[in-house]
């Protein structure tokens, strides 16, 4: 409802500092203002609605903090208030409207002034007491309160809100009593769900949140209550009677486990039974050994226990203590390996020979790790010139040349397949029959390499669990061969490559985790000297850490770096600076590898914890498929495949969530 503005009287107008006798009969409310803005030095904004006569009269001097509070009183009178705005001013509104207006909330005010309060209830619920207030707050104003919130909102004059104030006080009190039961054929835990079931059936009002608290103490099998006094005393009695009952039962029990196995929980039963005093307080026999029975049966995971009722009750409490929920424990690495390979090779081949007609001496430099070869590629271009003019020879001996030419023909061919980077070479025969060749190879590689994996799994506490993703290869075990090596015989064992990935979670009560890890990358370097035999790379980290929920942490790394020069040269002529260059070969290769291992645990102690977990993994793969731009939805994979809806998205913006 919007306010409208009919005067603003400006401050500084003057004001009686000695006190004013007031008297208004009949007069214009709008008058009034006008000299209640005189007077304290305020400014009002008058709302449009504010009409009508005030009758104020005083028979002494009333100063000008008195003459606001009167004012205040005559404008209630006539169902108007002010409302405190940011800037210092009052706007004078209808009251019926005032309460959704009532200035700043908690502000102390004192008189007749609109205020908001909040009240935070400890005990009691906000329903209960707003039923209570509300005949309290005056016809315009407002109280608010919403089940399973502690807050009463209530918007009131000041003065009235004090008294509501100590209204709520009063009823905001803890009315509970404790009561402890020391029970003797019941455990504990069991009797407290009981009791839990009694009081929620027990017909007391709804809006009482939590009217009974049951604590099992498990150690001396004692059941404390908190609550109000009249749910403890009409749950009591039945406790009493149940434990009593509970004396009388047969030597027979059947406990169904919640969280614990069965199979692994019998094995320490069986142990703790043989360690149970088999006499009581007063030194009477309890039980003999032989007259304890304590089996699992692992389809209903189920304990049975055969003993007496006393005998039952210790038993049951350890199997209580022991069966509880345990948290999870999603464990997530990331291995990263950068290897960086650089190469450089830089030589100088020829060759020199005289032929029939020519003096010149045969001289050549070749290195057997450059490539090509300058005999083979040399060799092969004068071959190719003798068999082109060698018409008149006998038909073996075109035979012999062809083979010899073919054979060398193949070994230019290798030698030029072998060579890598730049070359640049020349060869022939001078009309003198000389030959000559030479050839110039240069080269620099770079190469590097990113390896990333990102192995996840998800355990419970205190449960071993494994991952790999990779391969299985044969390897040879042993071999066998008969007579005349005839009837060979090898046996092989498969072994696994990969990323392996195995942990053992332990969870803290300080929301620490102990984590035994294994991981394992594997890889095939290659056969050995070109036989079947493989040889696998094989980097492991077997450790134990200790690590805060939610923190990454770096398990290990491994930097490895390997250099190696070698230089083939002429005696004294490759050191010739500068011109030794062309009577050698220089190469030089380094390589160096990186690998990092990172983990990062997160605590899983509840089904909303999961599922915010799985609903990121989920979204990071819907976001790489729309990355991709890929045909295939997992949205509709997990609806066709599980049924139902997919997981909800969580991550994705609304556009680029995927299309079904």
């Amino acid at each position: 409802m919007g306010l409208g503005l009919l005067m603003l009287v400006p401050l500084g107008q003057g004001a009686w500092a000695d006190g004013q006798v007031l008297n208004y009969r009949d007069a214009d409310i709008r008058a009034f203002i006008d000299d209640v803005a005189a007077i304290t030095g305020k400014t009002f904004i008058i709302d449009p609605r504010v009409r009508g006569t005030v009758n104020v009269v005083s028979t002494e001097e009333v100063g000008a903090e008195g003459v606001f509070e009167t004012f205040l009183s005559a404008l209630r009178v006539n169902n108007f208030t002010i409302v405190p705005t940011s800037s210092g001013a009052f706007k004078v509104v209808p009251d019926d409207v005032a309460a959704q207006d009532a200035g700043p909330i908690d502000e102390v005010r004192k008189g007749d002034v609109l205020v908001t309060r909040i009240f935070t209830l400890k005990y009691i619920d906000a329903l209960t007491v707003q039923a209570a207030a509300k005949p309290f707050v005056f016809k315009n104003g407002r109280v608010y309160a919403r089940k399973g919130l502690p807050f009463l909102i209530v918007s009131d004059y000041a003065d009235n809100l004090d008294r509501i104030a100590k209204l709520v006080s009063g009823m905001d009190i803890d009315p509970s009593v404790i009561r402890t039961i020391s029970l003797k054929n019941t455990s504990a835990g069991e009797m407290a769900e009981i009791a839990l079931k009694l009081s929620a059936q027990s017909g007391f009002d709804d809006n009482v949140s939590n009217p009974l608290t049951a604590l099992p103490l498990e150690s001396s099998n004692t059941l404390v209550l908190k609550g109000p006094e009249a749910v403890i005393d009409g749950v009591m009695p039945v406790l009493k009677q149940l434990d009593d009952n509970n004396a009388a039962r047969s030597d027979l029990r059947v406990i169904y486990l919640k969280h614990a196995t069965a199979d692994k929980l019998l094995p320490m039963l069986e142990t703790v039974t043989k360690s149970l005093s088999r006499k009581d307080a007063s030194g009477k026999a309890i039980a003999s050994e032989g007259d304890v029975t304590v089996s699992a049966y692992a389809g209903a995971n189920a304990i049975i226990i055969n003993a007496s009722s006393d005998m039952q009750q210790r038993i049951a409490n350890v199997i209580h203590m022991l069966d509880v929920a345990r948290a999870q424990v999603l464990v997530e690495a990331i291995v990263v390996e950068v290897s960086e390979n650089a190469a450089k090779e830089l030589g100088v081949q020829y060759i020199l020979a005289g032929g029939d007609k020519s003096n010149i001496p045969f001289t050549m430099a070749n290195y057997s790790s450059t490539a090509p070869n300058i005999l083979a590629a040399t060799g092969a271009l004068l071959l190719d010139d003798n068999s082109s003019g060698s018409d008149d020879d006998s038909d073996d001996s075109s035979s012999t040349s062809s083979t010899i030419a073919d054979t060398v023909r193949a070994a230019a061919v290798d030698s030029l397949l072998g060579l890598n980077g730049f070359a640049l070479g020349a060869a022939g025969k001078s009309d003198g029959g000389t030959i000559f060749g030479v050839v110039l190879n240069a080269l620099k590689q770079d190469k590097g390499s990113n390896v990333l994996s990102t192995p996840s799994i998800l355990t419970m506490d205190n449960e071993p669990a494994s991952f790999l993703s990779g391969q299985e290869i044969p390897i040879s075990t042993g071999e066998t061969l008969g007579t005349a090596n005839s009837n060979p015989f090898r046996t092989i064992e498969r072994k696994d490559v990969g990323i392996k990935l195995e942990v053992t979670p332990q969870v803290n009560d300080s929301e620490e985790i102990r984590l035994h890890i294994r991981q394992e990358i594997s890889s095939i370097a290659g056969a050995v000297n070109n036989s079947s035999e493989l040889i696998t790379n094989k980097r492991e980290i077997d450790t134990t850490v200790r690590v805060k929920n939610g923190d990454i942490v770096v398990l290990g790394g491994l930097i490895q770096q390997n250099e190696s020069i070698s230089t083939d040269k002429v005696p004294l002529l490759g050191d010739i600076p500068v011109l030794g260059h062309l009577f050698r070969s220089d190469s030089k290769s380094r390589s160096k590898t990186n690998l990092m291992i990172f983990l990062r645990p997160v605590i899983v102690r509840n089904a909303e914890d999961a599922q915010v977990l799985t609903a990121r993994k989920f979204d990071f793969m819907r976001a790489s498929q729309i990355a991709a731009k890929s045909q295939l939805s997992l949205d509709q994979l997990v609806e066709d495949v599980m049924g139902g809806d997919a997981v909800p998205a969580t991550a994705l913006p609304p556009q680029d969530q995927p299309q079904n």
